[in-house]
């Protein structure tokens, strides 16, 4: 567990689910009113998500980290360590747009890596949409654009950008 002046990092569990599933949902739509066809935003259902973040939260292969401010939750970052490539994939890293700009990316991310040095991982992996915002935060903390792929589902120019660090 890490803390910073205002709030603390911690491993999530099983109780935190919930609002990891609605921060989830809050996210995307926040994140990508502007850039996602309104179709998509609007068939996100955090009952969906609540299921999918029960099944990783139980799931050995993952390193799901909470961000929590006045005893709540208002974060997390999600990763996948792959032992058949040694690379660990961060598959969701959210914030509240209250807490955004104010450190607390880096601080999840810094601990996120910390813990792949330690399991001793070779490269984290992140994908993200072109459009989002998000991107720049991910060059400006060291990541390597590795690769690009279409995705037509999602809207017209939306690609999904490949990045990495390399450890």
């Amino acid at each position: 567990m890490q803390s910073n002046r205002k709030g603390q990092i911690r491993t999530a569990n099983f109780g935190d689910v919930a609002k990891i599933a609605e921060i989830h949902v809050q996210c995307w739509k926040e994140t990508y009113a502007n850039i996602l066809n309104q179709e998509i935003l609007d068939q996100l259902d955090a009952q969906e998500k609540l299921i999918l973040w029960q099944a990783i939260t139980r799931s050995l292969d993952h390193q799901l980290l909470v961000y929590i401010e006045d005893q709540k939750i208002k974060g997390f970052i999600d990763g996948f360590l792959n032992p058949e490539n040694n690379v660990a994939e961060i598959r969701a890293f959210y914030l509240l747009q209250e807490i955004q700009k104010q450190g607390i990316g880096r601080e999840m991310f810094q601990c996120f890596y910390d813990y792949v040095v330690q399991k001793r991982y070779q490269f984290i992996r992140l994908e993200v949409f072109n459009k989002n915002p998000s991107r720049f935060f991910y060059e400006k903390i060291g990541a390597e654009l590795i690769g690009e792929a279409e995705l037509p589902e999602f809207g017209e120019g939306i690609t999904e950008l490949i990045y990495q660090w390399e450890i």
